[in-house]
């Protein structure tokens, strides 16, 4: 008796363990290939040609992508509380004359640049004054530094954007949709009163690409491709090509 007893026991802790689910999760990570851009390399000043200069360039990038950054939230801040519009602000009167505000700002901005330019050969970095690189919130990544050059470079274009809206109809951004969004045959860039200029500056743009590849192609081999078509540069390439292909 107590030997079947001991057997049941042993059959029933063996199924317990057998049907005993596994801690170990396994986990599946899926890595999404990173979409490809449409035009890769989009250079159309060719500003990346030194490698060396193309750190300054992207550093100057950044600094004036935070700049508009801080630009655009302020002056969709103003439209949507009603505050008065940012194009108004210049012509107030304020405690300070212009005169005396310009000797300020031209003291205080070039004490700032001539700290950042020092601390950027120094840490190849931006920074504030005396602090390089400047990152309170430790929130300082390749990943990170991407999508502020990104959202800097969206940024730029907004500002523009707002810029040219208050030229051509004298609103701002919030207005100005407003208007298109009740009416968007009639209310947008080509109807307006530099509608011409704007189709000009679009078909410009579409052909702008080829150029740059043409550019690109005539330049092989060279250390320093031409800019533009219309340069001397370029005339030189195209020349020692042709002459290549006629012997």
């Amino acid at each position: 008796m107590a030997t079947m007893l001991m057997k049941s026991g042993a059959l029933a802790t063996t199924k317990s363990v057998a049907q005993r689910p596994s801690r170990q999760s396994r986990k599946t990570v899926v890595v999404n290939a990173a979409r490809e851009m449409w035009y890769p390399g989009f250079d159309p000043l060719r500003l990346g040609v030194d490698p060396d200069r193309l750190k300054w360039f992207r550093e100057a990038e950044l600094t004036n992508g935070r700049w508009a950054m801080a630009a655009v939230a302020g002056i969709l801040f103003t439209d949507l509380v009603g505050l008065p519009k940012w194009y108004d602000a210049g012509a107030e009167k304020y405690a300070l004359s212009n005169q005396t505000l310009l000797v300020i700002e031209l003291v205080v901005f070039a004490f700032l640049e001539a700290k950042r330019y020092e601390g950027y050969k120094k840490t190849g970095g931006t920074g504030v004054a005396f602090w390089f690189p400047f990152d309170p919130l430790g929130m300082r990544s390749k990943d990170m530094e991407l999508k502020e050059l990104k959202n800097g470079r969206l940024a730029m274009l907004a500002f523009v954007g707002f810029a040219s809206t208050w030229a051509v109809n004298g609103k701002g951004p919030i207005a100005s949709l407003a208007d298109h969004l009740a009416d968007p045959a009639h209310n947008n860039i080509f109807t307006s009163i530099v509608g011409k200029e704007s189709v000009l500056t679009v078909a410009l743009l579409c052909v702008w690409p080829i150029i740059i590849e043409a550019s690109k192609t005539l330049s092989k081999g060279q250390t320093q491709p031409p800019l533009f078509p219309w340069n001397d540069q370029w005339k030189e390439v195209a020349a020692d090509r042709g002459a290549a292909d006629r012997t």
